[in-house]
């Protein structure tokens, strides 16, 4: 049952009326006990007899009779380029928290994060931090992504507690499914190569809907300096000639930092494509990009990826972000449900929600919560066969996890309650946030940018 719709109580009045009124999940028996969950009801049944997973093994009492809390261990970027997308990550999970806790917690169990600064590019340093975290025997870990993802990997399964994460990877998700041992690990949303092979879909929509006249049908890519930039890059290269477009070049940024755009903008002015694509993902260098390019553009539809899903990309790039187009496969949704997490996330923190993993590390708190619920304890095992069987309606869409992994809307999975949505938005008016594919997602329309003719 979803609130907000027409006629409705706002979401957001929902959710806090019933956080107010009630304990999350009593426990024992609370056979019809709901809460809004980011504008979704959900019911379930806790038992007093799991038997404890880090959490509980640590408890006086032990098992579903634990009063202990439940402590989620983060592994969260808060320094360094990418501390602005790790202070989404981590206000995101601290205000699920808090607002579970408000309601009374699980079972009258509260929940505690336990957020540790971490390097996401040092392999050392998230082996570090997760050590850490199971030295604390924490009942579960969550991040939003790790660019060294696979430093994590022996560590998840070796401590054997849930670990929930974002890091968007086909990599990650084969191997999970390549070995049991790596179970307890969920990468909650789709894996970057959807990036790839839902863009050129997404221009043959914008064409077929009138929307806009591109005067070639090429794409000049510049391809980001990290492992996941690089899969959405081969993978356009490899899909774009199926739905009828031409790779007009490729041009890697290189390693480290990018101070100087120079060189690569003259590449991307000399090619003169249609469809300038951007596949790296720091929000402070798209931004510095965005401004290059606005400067002396092309008569070009400009995509920045994903790093605009940051609120720092606006604030860097200003104006000349008007018109450019980015993308997410793990986004807020702009309907009631996101709306009101929005709202929630602006009156807490002051400052308003980004648009990919505030909404994921939310959704993965509750997740791992109403699995708590469900099962009556933090059993390591027990929380990672919830999960599995698990559907769940959060600010980021739907989540069905029984191979470990977030499922794509429209291409990979046409059913939405089991599916995020890849999301395209466009930055319009000085704004972010208006959403122009897919349906019914919607809640606007592509318009051209003020350096595109037609």
């Amino acid at each position: 049952m979803i609130e907000g719709e027409e006629g409705a109580t706002p979401a957001g009045e929902n959710v806090q009326r019933s956080i107010k009124r009630q304990t999350f999940l009593k426990g024992g028996a609370v056979a019809g006990a709901t809460l809004m969950v980011g504008g979704v009801l959900a019911a379930c049944g806790a038992s007093d007899s799991g038997s404890g997973g880090g959490g509980d093994a640590a408890a006086s009492t032990g098992g579903g009779g634990s009063t202990a809390d439940y402590v989620i261990g983060g592994l969260y970027p808060l320094t360094g380029p990418n501390a602005a997308d790790g202070e989404q990550m981590n206000n995101g999970a601290q205000l699920a928290v808090d607002e579970i806790n408000a309601a009374g917690g699980v079972a009258g169990r509260k929940l505690k994060l336990v957020a540790l600064d971490t390097d996401i590019v040092s392999p050392e340093k998230i082996q570090q931090n997760y050590q850490k975290l199971a030295d604390q025997k924490v009942d579960a870990v969550i991040n939003g992504y790790l660019l060294a993802w696979d430093a994590a990997m022996d560590a998840a399964a070796s401590y054997g507690a849930p670990f929930l994460n974002a890091s968007t990877s086909q990599a990650q998700c084969d191997k999970i499914s390549s070995d049991p041992k790596y179970s307890c690990i969920f990468q909650v949303d789709p894996p970057e190569t959807w990036y790839g092979k839902g863009f050129p879909a997404f221009l043959n929509n914008l064409v077929s809907a009138g929307s806009w006249k591109p005067r070639n049908k090429k794409i000049f890519i510049v391809e980001g300096n990290v492992p996941y930039s690089q899969v959405i890059s081969k993978v356009t290269q490899e899909q774009a000639p199926k739905d009828g477009w031409e790779i007009a070049g490729v041009e890697p940024m290189g390693a480290g930092a990018m101070t100087d755009w120079g060189p690569i903008l003259a590449k991307v002015k000399a090619a003169d494509a249609a469809v300038v694509m951007n596949t790296h993902y720091l929000p402070s260098e798209l931004a510095t990009f965005t401004k290059g390019f606005a400067a002396d553009p092309t008569d070009s539809l400009l995509y920045v990826q994903y790093g605009a899903s940051v609120p720092e990309y606006l604030e860097l790039a200003g104006e000349s972000a008007n018109g450019a187009v980015w993308a997410t496969v793990t986004g807020v949704y702009g309907d009631a449900i996101g709306k009101s997490f929005g709202e929630r996330y602006q009156a807490k923190f002051s400052k308003p929600c980004g648009y990919s993993n505030s909404g994921s590390n939310y959704d993965e708190v509750y997740m791992l919560a109403n699995a708590w619920a469900m099962q009556g304890g933090s059993d390591f095992k027990a929380t990672q066969d919830s999960l599995r069987k698990m559907i769940w309606r959060g600010v980021n869409g739907g989540y069905s996890l029984p191979e470990n992994h977030g499922l794509s809307y429209p291409a990979e999975q046409a059913d939405m309650s089991l599916s995020q949505a890849h999301l395209f938005f466009q930055i319009q008016n000085g704004a972010n946030g208006t959403i122009i594919q897919p349906a019914p997602f919607t809640n606007g329309e592509f318009q051209l940018a003020p350096w595109q003719k037609s």
